[in-house]
């Protein structure tokens, strides 16, 4: 009896079934196998199949924006090897899910650095409580004065500060070279950037593609937009605060009609400048719109309802979900917030999140209409928060002081009656640059998962803008103890 006849093959002796096994494996798992044996080692070692791994996690939204931002924050440590090298894909890989696994590891341990830069933008002569407007992409935080100078920094480098001038052309409506816009709002998705702002009487809408100027000092206008006519009896007013808002190539516009306050909404494609639709009403007695955003296919706009219009609490706040293309109401839902002044608002991925000052802040899904946990978010005024890659919740209060939230321990029946299990880091607030001017008078708040940017002013000073980076290197024990050190010194002070 033949005994070669009766063995079995081992199915990594063919490389053929060797790729097709391994091809399943993440690159966390392939990482792991390569140490079992030299066998497997060197089945592993096949640079197409870290090609097809690479490929296949350039499709998920994590990978694909950290490799964005690893190349734009340090181009020299993220230079990978040539494409005819052996190992540029496996060496690809390694690197970003490392750094994955660290950014996760430093929110949770609140690891960070942090860097106070002031500004040149020149604050106004009296003392002003006035909302700070700024924005930020991949590479560029870009913040507007009252004045209306635009401030632009790299956010990676951010030492530097250009004061951004719109260039005027043919572009852009302007009579008179020397009357230049005074932009007020902002607002960046990718490389898209649009900003309301007045050219003499008239409110007008700029898109600007931020890789058409090669200079920071200048901004060149791609397409612009007539709202209204600021001298003559206008039909629309367009609130600063809440006028544009992004998503890919779909740009939503809402104002309100000054003959009876109804909600007016457009919405247009910046890619091809045209509109879907103009000045969709929503009546007056669903409330004012206090705040809005949008995903893919659907408009989530919050309303809040005074029932005396002489007191400043809103009675009442509602939710409705609209259908982005045809504008239809999908759902409607009131929240059990009442007599409330402020109450803000978030949303990311089918979860609306609301909290105020007198309120537990409340986590919606939108889908269905109900609240899937709640927690309070402690002492002090709240000022902002965030829902930040779906798996975390910021909260700032009006001193800077910011807490980092577990969204889904929020979400989960088992932890979200367990105050330890909900709250991560309290990130202390930032110091003073001011001996006299302690107390923040207006701040404003951006954030990703990979920093935390707020804008703060003391009075009639300087703006100043702070840094929080998580994607710090990690500290040993040694220089965490430091750290704490310091901050409980600070605090004290």
């Amino acid at each position: 009896m033949d005994v070669n006849a009766n063995t079995t093959i081992w199915p990594f002796d063919n490389p053929k079934i060797t790729n097709a096994i391994l091809g399943y494996l993440d690159c966390r798992s392939l990482r792991i196998a390569e140490n079992v044996c030299l066998k497997w080692k060197k089945a592993i070692y096949d640079e197409h199949l870290w090609e097809e791994v690479y490929r296949r996690n350039m499709q998920l939204p994590d990978w694909k924006k950290l490799e964005q931002v690893l190349k734009l924050r340090n181009p020299d440590l993220f230079l990978f090897p040539s494409e005819l090298e052996i190992n540029h894909y496996k060496e690809a890989c390694c690197h970003i899910e490392d750094t994955i696994k660290k950014l996760e590891r430093n929110w949770a341990r609140g690891i960070y650095t942090s860097s106070n830069y002031p500004t040149e933008l020149t604050p106004p002569k009296k003392r002003t409580n006035e909302h700070i407007y700024f924005s930020m992409n991949e590479s560029l935080i870009v913040s507007v004065s009252p004045t209306g100078r635009i401030s632009t920094r790299n956010r990676w480098a951010p030492e530097e500060e250009h004061i951004a001038h719109l260039l005027p052309n043919k572009n852009i409506p302007i009579d008179n070279f020397d009357l230049h816009p005074m932009i007020e709002s902002v607002q960046f998705n990718g490389d898209t950037f649009a900003a309301v702002g007045l050219v003499g009487t008239r409110k007008i809408l700029f898109l600007f593609n931020a890789k058409e100027h090669s200079e920071p000092l200048l901004l060149r206008c791609s397409a612009w937009r007539g709202i209204e006519n600021t001298a003559a009896d206008s039909l629309y007013n367009f609130n600063q605060k809440n006028c544009i808002r992004l998503k890919d190539d779909v740009l939503v516009l809402c104002g309100k009609k000054q003959a009876d306050s109804s909600t007016v909404v457009s919405v247009m494609n910046t890619r091809t400048k045209q509109s879907l639709y103009q000045n969709l009403e929503i009546p007056s007695r669903v409330g004012q719109l206090s705040d809005f955003t949008l995903d893919h296919w659907r408009i989530i706009l919050f309303f809040g309802r005074k029932e005396n219009p002489r007191l400043k609490q809103v009675d009442r706040y509602l939710l409705q979900i609209r259908d982005l293309a045809s504008f239809t109401l999908l759902k409607s839902f009131v929240l059990p917030v009442t007599r409330s002044r402020v109450c803000h608002f978030d949303y990311s991925n089918g979860f609306a999140v609301t909290g105020s000052d007198d309120s537990p802040i409340r986590i919606w899904n939108v889908a269905n209409g109900t609240c899937d946990g709640d927690f309070s978010h402690g002492g002090g005024s709240l000022f902002a928060l965030k829902i930040i890659a779906d798996r975390l919740i910021i909260t700032s209060d009006y001193q800077g002081i910011i807490k980092l939230w577990n969204l889904k321990a929020a979400t989960d029946l088992a932890t979200r009656n367990n105050p330890s299990s909900l709250l991560l880091r309290t990130l202390d607030s930032p110091p003073s640059p001011y001996t006299k001017f302690r107390k923040v008078k207006t701040l404003a708040l951006q954030a990703d998962e990979f920093q935390v940017a707020l804008i703060l002013q003391h009075d009639a000073k300087p703006p100043q803008l702070y840094l929080v980076d998580f994607l710090a290197n990690v500290l040993n024990d040694g220089e965490l103890e430091k750290k704490t050190r310091q901050v409980r010194k600070r605090r004290q002070l």
